[in-house]
């Protein structure tokens, strides 16, 4: 059984509530621009998700904003990142799992969002302090799943075995894709009834982040 001691965290889905995030982002958006959000919005965005499961989170983004708002996509994500910055919410379990761990592995944080986006969402709960790197969309000039991102890792932390590293994420075409470029291990967290696909396949796949605890030398 392979056991990993350094995990990169994409925090976007796999610490913070990322679906809940997006709704809640865009409910405020509508209303910002004088829309309801009723039963016939509500089951207009659920009718959008089979459409997301394809989509990296930035396309998922902007088909909401465009099937909801008729304005100039860039005028409506103005409104939709600033309210993104006040969504908060963690997966449920995260600051205890990190807190149980966080003296026994290395923690590695990697948003998808710029440090100007994403802190105001991390920093009520002081979950940065947890990590011991931290990296933005800032630090590169690439994106997701692009592996140079992690090689600039592998670069700046000469010290960490690329073989015992677990990359942490939700979204299949950005994150898991990303792992399996720079042939790294990779951990999907998915509902169960999610099926693992052939292509990028990552090494694990969990519904609830502590259940990994079986998979770390932690004792």
């Amino acid at each position: 059984m392979s056991t990993f001691n350094t995990l990169i965290f994409i925090p976007e889905g796999s610490l913070l509530n990322e679906k809940l995030a997006v709704k809640t982002a865009l409910r405020q958006t509508l209303k910002y621009f004088g829309l309801d959000w009723g039963p016939a919005e509500r089951l207009r965005y659920t009718s959008l998700q089979k459409q997301f499961k394809t989509l990296s989170i930035t396309e998922q983004i902007d088909l909401s904003l465009s099937t909801f708002l008729k304005n100039d996509l860039s005028e409506t994500h103005t409104i939709f990142d600033n309210e993104m910055k006040k969504q908060t919410r963690l997966v449920k379990g995260a600051i205890e799992f990190l807190d149980e761990i966080s003296s026994k592995v290395s923690l590695i944080l990697l948003a998808k969002e710029t440090k100007e986006q994403i802190e105001p969402r991390l920093m009520p709960t002081e979950l940065l302090s947890l990590f011991d790197h931290a990296y933005f969309a800032d630090d590169f000039k690439e994106k997701l799943p692009n592996k140079n991102i992690f090689f600039k890792i592998l670069k700046d932390h000469p010290d960490i075995d690329p073989d015992n590293i677990l990359v942490i994420g939700t979204n299949l075409d950005e994150e898991i894709q990303g792992a399996e470029n720079a042939n790294l291990k990779s951990l999907w967290l998915a509902p169960k009834k999610d099926k693992i696909p052939i292509s990028p396949r990552p090494t694990l796949h969990l519904s609830k982040l502590s259940d990994l605890s079986f998979y770390l030398d932690v004792n």
